[in-house]
């Protein structure tokens, strides 16, 4: 069971580096534009899709151990983790309404598992 939610907080990691590499590569509009498939086809992009496949396969394993409730509320941390490598990677500003954002979702974390803690132990 430790090693599930372990993978679940692996996923939620690789999702949010997934999400921050997906930015980087739609910014990416290579030496000269020949083709509108320019974004979608860059390092970084398809690293971020190889990443989320990844992901999947991380989430359909801990899934088997932990409860679908549970990975769920987790896996709204991705947000969180954007927001931080966002601010972190690409020095993007964090505003009020971000931080308020941050706390409503760890909150809602909280108050949505109350019961589902003690499921772990």
């Amino acid at each position: 069971m430790i090693f599930s939610l372990f993978l679940v907080f692996i996923a939620v990691l690789l999702t949010g580096i997934s999400q921050v590499l997906l930015k980087i590569g739609s910014a990416h509009q290579g030496k000269r534009k020949e083709s509108i498939l320019t974004p979608y086809l860059n390092l970084s992009t398809i690293t971020a899709y190889v990443l989320l496949l990844f992901v999947t396969v991380i989430t359909v394993i801990a899934l088997k151990e932990v409860p679908l409730k549970i990975v769920y509320a987790i896996a709204s941390l991705s947000s969180v983790v954007v927001i931080g490598l966002s601010w972190i990677l690409l020095n993007e500003s964090i505003s009020k309404k971000k931080i308020i954002a941050i706390g409503l979702i760890v909150f809602g974390i909280l108050v949505f598992n109350v019961d589902g803690v003690y499921l772990l132990f």
